[in-house]
């Protein structure tokens, strides 16, 4: 099993350096991993959740040379170099210059903020004022659409990380969601199943089992991710996911925010 979605201490809301997950990543039999911190969003939402969501932009060079040494320590592991990049409106220009300043094997895209929503508000948290959760739905999926048309990322991750508990998308926005899947498939992106979800409240992954049949149809490529936040976290969920027909991105180099070719 392979797990391509994990944080560590470089995001400040999670723990461990990147060896601990190594180890961990061995112990549970997982063979490649993907080491994604979020990217540095410079003066944007300044103070949000105390600055503990992603690194500053110099902290990036250590995680480079972090990682470096993870590998030459960890011979018997693949791990991959990633990155998980917020989509926001506007940003589209600074987001395609730092992915062009390093040469990554998988970028996740991921929405937890809209630029139109209040600077307190992201996904796990905001209100539903006069509009209703259905329109919360319309603007960030409106969201995740616009950046899989921008072209930067390899991978959807977490597709519905808005749905609330007994809300689920494809009871309201099943052709949103039906749309998003074919941009996937005509954009040469992959899709994550993430299983952080069964952690939480929700009580399943993202995107939901229902979606993840939406997607298997569709033929976009699939990839697991456990979006560990503490070495204990790497691999947790994926034996779950056994019997999927994963994409493998076992020394495969790509551009930066280029596309697998041959998936």
């Amino acid at each position: 099993m392979h797990d391509y979605h994990m944080h560590t201490h470089f995001c400040r809301h999670a723990s461990g350096a990147l060896a601990d997950y190594a180890r961990a990543a061995l112990a549970a039999h997982v063979s490649e991993i993907c080491f994604t911190p979020h990217i540095p969003l410079p003066g944007f939402r300044p103070g949000f959740f105390n600055n503990r969501l992603r690194m500053d932009a110099e902290e990036f060079p250590l995680f480079l040379d972090e990682l470096d040494r993870t590998r030459e320590a960890f011979p018997q592991l693949t791990i991959l170099c990633g990155v998980e990049a917020d989509y926001l409106a506007g940003w589209e220009g600074y987001i395609e210059r730092f992915l062009s300043g390093a040469r990554f094997d998988f970028v996740l895209m991921s929405v937890h903020f809209l630029v139109s929503w209040p600077a307190d508000q992201w996904v796990f948290d905001f209100s539903r004022d006069s509009r209703g959760l259905s329109r919360v739905y319309d603007d960030y999926l409106e969201a995740v659409r616009a950046g899989i048309l921008s072209g930067l990322f390899d991978c959807l991750a977490h597709l519905d990380l808005i749905k609330q508990p007994g809300h689920p998308l494809l009871r309201t926005h099943a052709a949103e969601v039906n749309e998003i899947l074919d941009l996937c498939r005509r954009q040469g992106m992959s899709a994550e199943i993430n299983t952080s979800g069964t952690r939480k409240k929700i009580g399943e992954s993202y995107p939901s089992p229902d979606i993840i049949d939406l997607m298997k149809s569709t033929g976009i490529p699939l990839v697991p991710g456990s979006d560990a936040h503490t070495p204990e976290q790497v691999g947790l969920g994926l034996d779950a996911l056994r019997g999927n027909d994963f994409v493998r991105y076992r020394d495969r180099r790509i551009l930066p925010h280029s596309p697998l070719a041959d998936r």
